[in-house]
């Protein structure tokens, strides 16, 4: 069983995290962009603000898993442990978001070059 509110804030966590690297595609495809520049702001973003995008997924998967935590009734920690479905659900869809949008953008990146 796959908790859906879980599986929505990972899935929004790892975006997040990796939005320094999918904002520049995103900008070339609606042609907002020229591809040289969005390679160009990918790799400043990726290798000099990288942490910082990876940072603010973290916090918000925190937020968004103690804010179902209490909707839940489940604050303390025997709470959490019962509630590790969520726990895993969020960690594995934000962690398979990032990848897979990780190898698509440096997949698009090679072709591109």
């Amino acid at each position: 069983m796959v908790d859906r509110a879980g599986l929505k804030i990972g899935l929004l966590a790892g975006l997040v995290g990796i939005s320094c690297c999918v904002s520049p595609v995103v900008m070339v495809l609606l042609g907002l962009a020229s591809v040289s520049f969005a390679i160009s702001l990918g790799n400043t973003l990726y290798y000099q603000y990288g942490w910082y995008f990876r940072g603010a997924a973290l916090v918000l998967a925190t937020a968004g898993v103690i804010g179902i935590l209490r909707g839940r009734h489940a604050c303390t920690l025997r709470g959490a442990r019962s509630q590790w479905r969520l726990l895993l659900t969020v960690a594995l869809a934000m962690a398979a978001a990032y990848v897979s949008l990780y190898w698509l953008t440096a997949y698009l990146s090679r072709s591109a070059s």
